[in-house]
């Protein structure tokens, strides 16, 4: 928490999308009185008085407008007081209805809770009481998430001594960096587990603010440094935090919490975590996904990871086999392509046009092909009509084939290039297989005559 700087906060919240915070950095939680009485803002801006400080479940509720300005092009009312939270603390912010117009953003800005309205405001006027209604679905979600990420940072750090260094908040799915280097499949487990068994203690969740004086008292996860009055989210007895967010009243209203993955973060671990509804519908789509893995194989849930298993094992020997009997044929079709060489000087040329040959076995055939003395190859491949043209020679033949290749395919309006002993292009299209093919060969007779 960053109690009075409020500028701090919002610019902090604005550079990641009002998404992410460091943990213990957390929006201005002051009273309106108490900000008034330290001067905060200007005597002309009158700051709203946020309600959702004492009350996280009023979804409708009155107000009066002290205000009706612009944002970025669009409408906004400032209220006197409000329910609606604005982008804070790595919280996203609500959305909803005031005086029956849509409200699609809403952000803290000089003290005032600014709500960004979707169109002209119709009707709405300083000194005006208009009736709010906040999104309640969206509302409980992020507190959900919210709440879940505090016990989650409990859990890591009473298990494990794992600090929270930063959280992130998305649509979807939400993540939070823990301070060390790695966690093993166990630790996750017992960290899921131990926050799921919290979850059914259905421990109370309240929020409060002690003063600075007072703060010593209170056995915080992360001190803040600040002055004055500091709100507290307190959940019984275990996780003490400083924070400005909408919270649950209880853990058992968290649902479900699976930790879904982890990855490497600037030295720390990320943790991907879903909550309540998210978690619930994430794992409904992944049962939903084994069971059709399962019914393919004609199998039950439980025997299915095993079935994989052992398919895939039978897949790579299949490979492997498969990989025998490629080489074996290549063996086969270079005698072949060897027996239909011509013989130009000293030298024995293969020119062959293949179809539907992906270009990686094409090139294989090349590189076979190069074993031999005194030979040059130029082999195509058409491809779905696009051709791909390969020119390798062996390793006592003296002539550049990325420069052969590269005159030849310019001439058709294709491109490529390669060492002296192999080269790769393409850009013709299948039908000039032949000509191109036979371009080739004059050009090697003339450079093959000079040397």
């Amino acid at each position: 928490m960053v109690a009075f700087q409020e500028e701090a906060e919002i610019a902090l919240a604005r550079a990641s999308g009002g998404c992410l915070f460091l943990e213990g950095e957390e929006p201005s939680m002051l009273t309106t009185e108490i900000q008034k009485s330290l001067n905060l803002q200007p005597e002309s801006c009158q700051m709203t008085n946020r309600l959702y400080y004492t009350d996280s479940y009023c979804a409708e509720f009155k107000a009066t407008v002290n205000e009706c300005i612009r944002v970025d092009g669009r409408p906004a009312i400032v209220l006197e007081e409000t329910f609606f939270y604005p982008t804070s603390g790595g919280q996203l912010h609500d959305t909803g209805l005031l005086g029956g117009q849509r409200v699609v953003d809403v952000r803290a800005e000089d003290g005032r809770i600014v709500h960004v309205l979707e169109d002209n405001m119709h009707a709405l006027t300083p000194g005006q009481l208009v009736p709010g209604q906040i999104d309640w679905p969206r509302r409980f979600d992020h507190m959900q998430q919210h709440s879940a990420q505090h016990l989650l940072s409990y859990v890591f750090d009473t298990l494990y001594d794992f600090e929270t260094v930063s959280v992130h908040f998305g649509a979807h799915e939400s993540t939070l960096d823990l301070a060390t280097a790695e966690i093993s499949a166990a630790q996750l487990r017992m960290a899921e587990q131990s926050a799921n068994q919290l979850v059914y203690d259905n421990l109370p969740i309240t929020a409060y603010f002690v003063d600075e004086s007072e703060i010593a008292r209170v056995p915080l996860r992360r001190p803040p440094k600040v002055q004055g009055q500091i709100r507290i989210v307190e959940i019984e007895q275990r996780d003490y935090s400083a924070c400005g967010g909408t919270h649950c009243r209880h853990t058992g209203e968290l649902g479900l919490i699976r930790l879904t993955r982890q990855e490497r973060s600037r030295g720390n671990v990320r943790i991907t975590f879903l909550c309540g509804w998210r978690a619930l519908q994430d794992s409904i789509q992944k049962h939903e996904l084994i069971s059709q893995v399962a019914t393919i194989f004609s199998t039950d849930v439980e025997s299915a990871p095993e079935l994989v298993q052992r398919m895939l094992e039978q897949n790579k020997a299949f490979e492997r086999q498969v990989s025998e009997l490629h080489q074996q044929l290549m063996q086969f079709e270079a005698r072949e392509l060897l027996d239909q060489a011509v013989q130009m000087a000293d030298l024995r040329v293969v020119t062959k046009v293949l179809h539907e040959q992906p270009p990686e076995n094409v090139r294989r055939l090349a590189t076979q092909l190069q074993e031999e003395s005194g030979l040059i190859a130029c082999l195509a491949t058409v491809v779905s009509g696009k051709l791909t043209l390969l020119c390798a020679r062996s390793a006592d033949v003296d002539l550049h084939m990325g420069n052969l290749l590269r005159d030849a395919l310019k001439q058709f309006g294709g491109g490529g290039g390669g060492r002296p002993d192999f080269a790769q292009g393409g850009g013709v299209e299948g039908a000039q297989a032949n000509e191109l093919m036979a371009y080739l060969l004059t050009k090697l007779k003339a450079q093959i005559a000079v040397k």
